[in-house]
């Protein structure tokens, strides 16, 4: 089995062309495989889920779009409105093969400022999102985030120096990292269009209020708050407590990318939802 290499597509939403990755199964599976529905967090892009698929051992196929503003997909006109990202992720959906085929399941994971539009996309399209998987998810209570400003600085000085230091400056900071975690997480950065952190950036409506509407079980997974994860016990219980299909709520010993940080632990669990929705 060779590594992941990823198919580039651009899909027409409409609100704008969204690039997509994806990473086939091998072999391809059948209508009754499901696929996995990948949307990155504030700053990242598609291309942070190629260890995930590599990880997955290509047993599943792997649709990863950008965000507006991020990894190739164009910035929209207006506020910087994430609730509009579902937008493109729904065009995704509709309009990509294998997910368009009829039957075929999804299984939509978002992590951070993703797993907002990954709720989103599970409560537009109950007959096709058939679980949803939200690590570390963004906007959990009511607080708002004021972060705009500081993300803007901290970018500017890491695109201040090439590929290679940014990629110094992710391993110096996160030792913890799987080595084929940094490159990717380091192009990601030099991807985003800073002209989005010069607007109103509006995180809408706390997930809670979004988890009422999806119907399809909901796995959770967190990290822990002393380790830089953003989302609380007390936010956790809240969160699954108002997901009407039931919820499952996992501790990881990570912080806000339990992917990265606890990869062997965060693979078994996605994989046995793949596995149960299969």
């Amino acid at each position: 089995m060779t590594d992941p290499s990823p198919e580039t597509v651009r899909v027409d939403a409409p609100d704008g062309p969204v690039e997509v990755l994806v990473w086939q199964a091998e072999p391809p599976g059948s209508d009754a495989t499901p696929v996995l529905l990948a949307c990155h967090g504030w700053t990242d892009s598609a291309e942070v889920f190629e260890p995930v698929s590599r990880a997955l051992k290509r047993r599943w196929t792997v649709v990863a779009p950008s965000a507006p503003a991020h990894g190739g997909t164009p910035l929209r006109g207006g506020d910087y409105v994430i609730a509009d990202h579902a937008v493109s992720a729904t065009a995704v959906l509709d309009r990509l093969p294998p997910l368009a085929e009829a039957g075929r399941p999804v299984v939509a994971y978002g992590h951070s400022m993703g797993a907002l539009t990954a709720t989103r996309l599970a409560a537009a399209r109950p007959d096709v999102v058939a679980a949803l998987v939200l690590e570390e998810p963004a906007r959990t209570t009511l607080r708002r985030s004021q972060s705009t400003a500081r993300m803007r600085e901290w970018l500017v000085g890491l695109r201040s120096g090439n590929h290679a230091s940014r990629v110094a400056w992710v391993r110096a900071n996160h030792p913890d990292w799987p080595r084929d975690e940094l490159d990717p997480w380091a192009r990601s950065k030099a991807a985003v269009d800073l002209a989005h952190l010069d607007r109103r950036v509006d995180w809408g409506e706390p997930l809670p209020a979004l988890l009422a509407d999806v119907h399809c079980p909901v796995l959770i997974v967190r990290g822990q708050p002393q380790r830089g994860g953003i989302v609380s016990p007390t936010a956790a219980r809240r969160c699954a407590a108002a997901c009407p299909g039931g919820a499952e709520v996992i501790l990881l010993p990570a912080g806000h990318s339990p992917r990265r940080e606890a990869r062997a632990p965060f693979m078994a669990a996605l994989t046995a939802v793949l596995t149960e929705v299969s």
